[in-house]
């Protein structure tokens, strides 16, 4: 693959950044399978800022923002770096009797950097009305468990049993999202409303999996089929409007969008379904002392895609497994991966919260936190080993200095300390599986 540094010298960088967002793995899941925020000045107050429109990236959260951007550009990068772990504990017999995964010792997961793009930008289009563009990486997850690192060289899901199949497991998925926004002024210009048309594109790749075909109602398009990428629409609403001098209160509204990977029928429900699902997101931006002060209320509704919200427990029960030469040589029930099964997460709702000033001499400064409970339930963590979402709080800083003209240069860190889940193995309940995640992330952004 072309490195993002080679196209930034050939393509100049505009047509870098996008080539890049297209191709990278963009891997910014932080609550859940969402990203804790778009663009620079958004992370340095944790994604807060739905009332509080600051650049064209405020269209990711609040497209009634951009009617008050004005005439802007943007163009970011964030260093993403997540820990994962996981480890099982308990009695756990060798392979052929035993079940993966074994208990043994913590195993960390391989890939913890990645480089995250986004961009985006504002036009007006007269004084009541404004027309944005933006890029950027919605989420994700992107986890690499080495084989030579578990119990018996097994791998995570004894793939290792498995002749000719891969043996790391781990999932490589992306979302990337291009955002075209018309907003509009209304109320003498004190409230506004907006629209935009999402166009998504999504790619995804698992491997490792391949001890669990016998659960399978497609076992050769369960696991180790490359990248496979689906494209989604979908729409997002937004509408902000001061209610008092200095406070504004704003919500906006995503629409799940059907994502389908052929590939992998035979993991996710439904032929391959692994829905975006919806999000809201409402709060207030208000003038306290110096600066502005914001609070978001976020909700993910995860449990309206099946493929995440579905519930793993019913493997075991409701899964007939397929045995061959025998009278069901193809695995049936709703039980079975590729049928009604799913990561059993829960939805999701994030306190979020910022505070944004002037210090003059054309520096602004950001800090922010939030809150939220991880989607992923201790009963449900076995499965999840693939993909643990489980972070639950983040705290932020940031700061922008205005250079010549309209040009700025800002910077924001993440820190997500860590959180670990721990529940019953879902195939030997006498063993424990706890995962663990911690995170950082370092955004730097430039305006024109």
């Amino acid at each position: 693959m072309t490195s993002c540094s080679n196209l930034a010298k050939t393509s100049g960088v505009l047509g870098a950044v996008i080539v890049c967002l297209t191709f990278s793995s963009i891997a910014s899941a932080t609550n859940g399978l969402f990203g804790h925020a778009y663009g620079v000045r958004q992370a340095g107050i944790a994604g807060s800022g739905v009332a509080f429109p600051q650049d064209p990236l405020i269209a990711a959260i609040n497209p009634s923002g951009v009617a008050y951007v004005g005439r802007r550009n943007e163009i970011g990068v964030a260093l993403f770096s997540p820990m994962r772990s996981y480890e099982v504990t308990g009695v756990s017999p060798p392979p052929p009797n035993g079940f993966p995964p074994f208990a043994g010792p913590k195993v960390d997961s391989d890939s913890e950097f990645f480089v995250v793009p986004d961009l985006g930008f504002a036009w007006p289009i007269d004084d009541q009305s404004s027309f944005g563009l933006a890029i950027y990486g919605n989420g994700g997850m992107n986890t690499d468990w080495p084989a030579a690192d578990t119990p018996f060289g097994a791998g995570t899901f004894g793939a290792a049993a498995v002749p000719g199949a891969t043996i790391d497991a781990g999932v490589d998925y992306a979302q990337l999202f291009t955002n075209f926004t018309y907003a509009r002024k209304f109320a003498d210009g004190r409230a506004s409303w907006g629209v935009s048309a999402l166009i998504n594109y999504s790619r995804i790749e698992m491997k490792g999996l391949a001890a669990f075909a016998p659960f399978s109602l497609d076992p050769a398009r369960l696991t180790d089929q490359g990248h496979d990428s689906a494209f989604g629409f979908g729409a997002k609403i937004g509408i902000q409007g001061d209610i008092a001098n200095g406070v504004t209160l704003a919500a906006s509204y995503q629409s799940k969008i059907k994502n389908e990977f052929d590939d992998y029928a035979g993991l996710f429900p439904n032929g391959g379904e692994l829905d975006i699902p919806p999000v809201l997101q409402a709060g207030v931006a208000a003038d306290v002392g110096p600066g502005k002060l914001t609070f978001d209320v976020q909700y993910i509704f995860y449990e309206d895609s099946d493929g995440i919200g579905n519930t793993s427990l019913i493997l075991p029960t409701q899964c007939v497994p397929s045995r061959p030469f025998t009278p069901n040589p193809v695995a049936s029930g709703d039980g079975c991966l590729g049928g009604k099964l799913g990561f059993g997460w829960e939805d999701m709702t994030v306190f979020k919260a910022g505070y944004t000033w002037k210090a003059g001499n054309g520096w602004t400064w950001r800090v922010g936190g939030s809150i939220g409970d991880n989607p992923v339930k201790e009963e449900e963590v076995t499965l999840n080993i693939i993909a643990p979402g489980v972070i639950e709080d983040h705290i932020t800083f940031g700061f922008s200095k205005a250079l010549s003209g309209k040009k700025e240069f800002s910077l924001a860190f993440m820190y997500a300390p860590e959180n670990c889940v721990a529940g019953p193995d879902l195939f030997t309940p006498g063993k424990q599986v706890e995962l663990c995640m911690d995170q950082y992330q370092l955004n730097a952004g430039f305006s024109f």
